[in-house]
């Protein structure tokens, strides 16, 4: 599935008009372009969100039909995406490395509902908390 044309130096709404231009004579069973259209409102956002999920899809991308191609983080291609959370109880602390030496690598947990399957956290927290971490035996809320 062809998303975009890196390599064309002009706006993502003109670069999918060349794909699509270039593909057009092609009959592949291959390569294809994705397809993209506008999104009309947040009641339309929604509904194709849902549509995804269902799916079992994670989100949308959401880009800036006039920029251009960024060979980085931008704030003209956004992901959209829904998070849930839930609780585990902190059951050992694993140290960290590198710039979190002498810190809280990541955190051992368990799930909190069931007190089954057993996991690290290890994203998330500020050098406040990888100093100070949670003491072994309290509950956490995760993000996933």
């Amino acid at each position: 599935m062809v998303f975009d044309a890196p390599g064309l130096k002009c706006q993502f709404k003109k670069r999918l008009d060349q794909i699509e231009k270039a593909l057009a004579n092609k009959d592949s069973s291959i390569v294809k372009l994705h397809h993209h259209y506008k999104c009309e409102s947040q009641k339309h956002l929604d509904s194709e969100m849902d549509k995804v999920l269902a799916k079992g899809g994670e989100g949308l991308m959401i880009k800036d039909p006039k920029c251009r191609y960024e060979h980085r983080r931008s704030d003209k291609l956004l992901k959209i995406k829904t998070f849930l959370d839930s609780e585990a109880i902190v059951i050992g602390h694993k140290n960290g490395s590198g710039r979190c030496e002498n810190m809280l690598g990541a955190l051992r947990v368990k799930d909190a509902k069931t007190g089954g399957r057993a996991f690290k956290i290890g994203s998330g927290f500020t050098d406040a908390v990888r100093l100070n971490p949670p003491k072994i035996g309290s509950t956490v809320t995760y993000k996933y």
